[in-house]
């Protein structure tokens, strides 16, 4: 068990400000100063092994999540398969597998656990939402829909209510590739959609729940290597560019970040901006020595394969698909990072979620530019419940009932593990 010491009481904070505008929308200032945050974190169970059962012996997690009984699921992307586990840790099943046919994935990205228990899936390769039930049995797969060519994936956060979830996050990409000289990709967005995603149909129905800001970004351009050219349209950040931070509430609201400042808007069901949540911080300009480092810690990244990863096919003569030479396209990458462009300012939000019952974490950036920072936990209602210091906890990366969190790790050996906590009541 690990015990993070409480200083003070855990209790909401009262903002310094609170201001209604002429329509309606609210505005919360918070405190400046930090109000220590050290609570008990109970152990419940850890999975993972180097050389356990089959089921625990995990490749690449690519997601976790839970359902309203308590179940943990983990994606293992590298495998393309679900392992479900009890609220104590147990083995209940697994399903899934690669290739091509229903039920089968072959270009797995973002992962989601309905409340209900039923696994969704975003199969870039089929361009579409692979479902399996709650008993693991697959379902149907429902088309991402969009424009030819064009293939969208974001952060998918579950929808409290129905087959459904909130989108437009961390991750999200636009991309439309084609192969040789001429033709046109798709227009280039002017904003960063939230959107709620509903799978009842065969085709993913989108609603545009708030239209997040945008930062202007340099044309799309051309990738080369393997004997081809790829023309790009890709909505993809300058480093350091403030990311679209999105969580999903309970009836249908959404808190969204769009911003280098410490801004958090809470949106109703309807669409309708409830709350701008607000700390005074100041983002930090970037200075020549910051770019020089972001380009050396990348490059070194990509020697080392721990950075971006990126597969390309090409369709051949007969219609078979070949992929690029990974030399080729480690090359492409590597003019990348050299002719990177970066975000003039440090944004003061590094990243966000939400809980279970609605509590938002978000976690502040730290000393240095790619380094997680204190975390503060608030109410959508905009109480500050207070800040863990910088490294006392990562941000879990999944919460689910009775306070229940997982956090994706890596053991001895590098061996990919889940462990799960509980959290006490004031922060569920």
């Amino acid at each position: 068990m690990i015990r993070l010491w409480v200083r003070g009481v855990v209790a909401a904070v009262p903002a310094l400000a609170t201001a209604l505008s002429a329509s309606g929308q609210q505005t919360v200032d918070l405190p400046a100063r930090d109000k220590p945050l050290t609570v008990e974190m109970e152990d419940v169970f850890t999975i993972g092994a180097f050389d356990g059962a089959a089921w625990e012996t995990f490749g690449d997690i690519g997601g976790v999540g839970f359902d309203q009984a308590g179940h943990l699921y983990v994606f293992d992307r590298q495998s393309s398969r679900i392992v479900v586990v009890d609220a104590m840790g147990g083995f209940v099943r697994e399903f899934g597998q690669p290739g091509e046919g229903p039920g089968e994935l072959r270009m797995p990205g973002a992962f989601v656990v309905m409340r209900d228990g039923s696994a969704v899936i975003a199969d870039a390769g089929h361009r579409a939402y692979t479902i399996f039930g709650p008993d693991g049995e697959y379902d149907r797969m429902v088309s991402m829909g969009g424009e030819d060519g064009v293939v969208r994936i974001g952060q998918m956060q579950a929808d409290p209510v129905g087959l459904g979830f909130v989108t437009g996050g961390g991750n999200q990409m636009m991309m439309s590739m084609r192969g040789g000289p001429g033709g046109e990709g798709p227009a280039a967005p002017t904003t960063r959609p939230v959107e709620h995603v509903s799978l009842d149909g065969e085709t993913a129905g989108r609603r545009v729940v708030a239209e997040g800001w945008l930062p202007p970004r340099p044309p799309p351009g051309e990738m080369s290597g393997g004997g081809m050219t790829f023309r790009m349209s890709m909505a993809g950040p300058r480093a350091f560019e403030p990311g679209l931070l999105v969580g999903a509430l309970p009836g249908g609201a959404v808190a969204y970040a769009d911003s280098s400042t410490y801004t958090v808007k809470v949106v109703a069901a309807t669409g309708r901006l409830e709350r701008v949540i607000r700390r005074p911080f100041d983002p930090k300009p970037v200075s020549r020595a910051i770019e020089d480092a972001e380009r050396e810690r990348r490059l070194e990244d990509l020697e080392s394969g721990q950075g971006p990863q990126m597969r390309i096919m090409v369709a051949g003569g007969g219609g078979a698909a070949r992929p690029v030479d990974p030399d080729a396209i480690r090359e492409m990458m590597r003019n990348q990072i050299q002719q990177l462009q970066f975000y003039p300012e440090l944004p003061v939000l590094l990243n966000m979620a939400t809980g279970w019952g609605g509590k938002i974490w978000a976690v502040r950036r730290g000393a240095k530019p790619n380094e997680a920072g204190p975390i503060d936990v608030i109410t959508p209602t905009g109480e500050y419940v207070g800040s863990f210091a910088a490294g006392a906890t990562e941000l879990p990366s999944a919460f689910g009932p009775d306070g229940l969190v997982a956090f994706v790790e890596r053991g001895e050996l590098d061996v990919p593990m889940v462990v799960v906590k509980r959290l006490p009541a004031a922060l569920r």
